[in-house]
């Protein structure tokens, strides 16, 4: 999945459908006490019970656009923290000490996170706060005439929303904070997304979402609807617009990545921590990254043999690259491809996989106005609306979209990749609230890679060509490790980043140049994710075999990673430590 945007628990737990909420067992002892921190949790961050729609698109109640409740928010996790500290972990059984350990993970996480208000520039395409604002007037049900007045405050409290992103914006340009000059090809664009006329807006409501309310409302409010977009939305965003095209790129630098930044390089030694739940130095990830690489390419040796390519492995990485025949002529054969991938996997998932979702799954092209500032696309997880789980991927210039990757990539992302494991997660009747919305990303991101690599022992890549499309997806997100690290803490300037994965992976030009920018100002320490997630699955994977010997099950130890939900990586390990006891006492 080429997205993770962390959003508020209770838009998680609304986007996981209508059972997210479940009825609890009866806890006593420790776990109750437990169960009351989780949720004040809750009630503190995902503002449960919250019932206006104008007050959610409050800036005051963002702690991305305020620094007063980015305060408040770090204040109420410490207090939490020390909360959670007092329970007696040792009267825990196994999945409240799991609830118990992801929680203390995030609330050490969030006790600090206001350190780096300034550090976060809201206007970038994969990690605004824009992203998941639009899904508050989608998802607004109408249930009363009073719903219609809502609704159309809230639009009118837009404008309130896109100045406070200017404020920011020029606040952090007074602490020489500036997204990079390139980055603005994208975010721009990006926020354009966000303008139309009133029948293509994404604020018009369908009439069919007012089936329940009497045909004269109807026939106001639609009227009102549209002026609102015409008159508010739109000229605000504009405005933001003209303000990030003219003052604010008359300040953009010309370099790239955190380090730039005051304190630039303290949080990204915070994102790492964040993102891939490990104590890993910024050093350490690059030579782990380097030392893949050059694995890898050895392995792509060894398929140029296979393949009988004559020629030396720079020309073959030249050749796939550039062979018209690994290239679809269309966006609807790229997605054909994926899901000819997808037909081939399919008889082999029982042996592997003893849980599988109920939820249907298909490929479905990305809003064209989306393509541009995305470089791949994502998973679209099942919803009451569609029960469906989409891979939305991107299908625009096919011609620099090749269909090598086809494969390694809807295994990552649809089976048995995100599709299986969010899916499963959605449809669990065992998961407590606040796990089932949990999104760790490197458990999420490297399961969804660990599958893809786990397609090759389903016998997915014995063509020399297939095999060499999963390792040129290995190889990119290998050299993440080196660029993401080289750009935000070791100085590298973009160029050199672009030109290692040039020289490494099979990427088009089109591909690196959103993609490094992708790593150096919009989701900085994200991307190591997914290879980091992936090797230590494998690894924990390969200590319970050894350990087992002859009665190791796949399909069971699948089972255990997927039961339990997201978890940062060092709780992932020690959850796997206790693989085969019946229970989990403390640590």
């Amino acid at each position: 999945m080429w997205r993770i945007v962390r959003l508020a628990a209770l838009a998680l737990i609304v986007a996981l459908g209508p059972a997210a909420l479940d009825s609890r067992q009866a806890k006593t002892g420790e776990a109750a006490r437990l169960q009351t921190i989780v949720d004040e949790y809750f009630t503190q961050r995902g503002n449960v019970g919250i019932s206006s729609l104008a007050l959610s698109v409050s800036p005051d109640r963002n702690a991305a656009l305020s620094l007063a409740r980015a305060r408040e928010q770090a204040l109420s996790a410490n207090t939490l923290l020390k909360k959670i500290h007092s329970v007696r972990t040792e009267e825990l059984g196994h999945d409240d000490w799991l609830t118990y350990s992801v929680l203390e993970f995030e609330l050490a996480l969030s006790s600090q996170a206001d350190k780096y208000f300034w550090l976060t520039i809201p206007i970038t395409p994969y990690s605004s706060p824009l992203r998941s604002f639009t899904g508050l007037f989608e998802g607004f049900q109408f249930r009363t005439p009073d719903d219609l007045n809502a609704y159309v405050d809230a639009l009118h409290q837009i404008p309130v929303m896109v100045a406070a992103y200017e404020a920011k914006l020029r606040s952090q340009m007074m602490r020489g904070i500036v997204l990079p000059g390139e980055e603005l090809r994208l975010a721009i664009p990006f926020l354009r997304t966000f303008i139309a006329d009133a029948p293509r807006s994404r604020f018009h409501v369908d009439v069919k979402r007012l089936g329940g309310l009497q045909a004269e409302a109807v026939a106001a409010f639609q009227p009102r609807v549209d002026e609102a977009i015409r008159t508010a939305v739109n000229p605000s965003i504009e405005r933001l617009i003209a303000f990030v095209d003219g003052p604010y790129r008359a300040r953009a630098p010309t370099a790239v990545g955190l380090a730039q930044y005051p304190d630039g390089l303290a949080y990204y030694n915070f994102l790492i921590r964040q993102h891939t739940g490990l104590e890993l130095t910024a050093t350490q990830i690059h030579q782990i990254g380097v030392d893949e690489v050059a694995r890898l390419n050895s392995e792509l040796e060894k398929v140029r043999v296979a393949a009988a390519f004559n020629g030396s492995l720079a020309e073959f990485r030249t050749f796939l690259k550039t062979d018209r025949r690994f290239f679809p002529k269309t966006a609807e054969e790229f997605g054909e491809a994926l899901m000819a991938a997808i037909h081939r996997i399919e008889p082999k998932i029982d042996s592997f996989f003893a849980k599988q979702p109920k939820a249907p799954y298909g490929v479905k092209r990305l809003d064209e106005a989306l393509e541009q500032s995305m470089t791949y696309g994502y998973y679209q997880i099942p919803t009451a609306d569609d029960p469906m789980g989409y891979y939305r991927y991107n299908g625009s210039q096919p011609e620099a979209r090749s269909l090598l990757f086809a494969p390694a990539l809807i295994f990552h992302e649809l089976v048995p990749g995100h599709h299986f494991q969010l899916a499963l997660r959605r449809e669990s009747t065992t998961l407590n609230a606040y796990r089932r919305a949990q999104m760790h990303t490197a458990f999420t991101e490297g399961w969804a890679e660990y599958t893809s690599d786990l397609a090759g022992e389903m016998g997915m890549y014995e063509d020399p060509y297939d095999r060499a499309g999963r390792l040129a997806m290995d190889l990119f997100l290998s050299s993440r490790l080196v660029v993401d690290t080289g750009m935000n803490a070791l100085g590298w300037p973009r160029e050199r980043a672009m030109t290692f994965m040039r020289e490494n992976t099979l990427e088009s030009d089109v591909q690196i140049d959103t993609e490094t920018l992708r790593y150096s100002a919009d989701m900085p320490g994200q991307a190591l994710a997914y290879k980091l997630g992936s090797m230590k699955i494998h690894q924990l994977r390969d200590r319970v075999r050894e350990t087992e010997g002859a009665s190791f099950d796949i399909r069971r130890f699948h089972d255990y990673l997927l039961d339990y939900g997201s978890m940062p990586l060092g709780v992932l390990e020690q959850h796997v430590a206790c693989y085969g006891r019946e229970q989990h006492k403390g640590r």
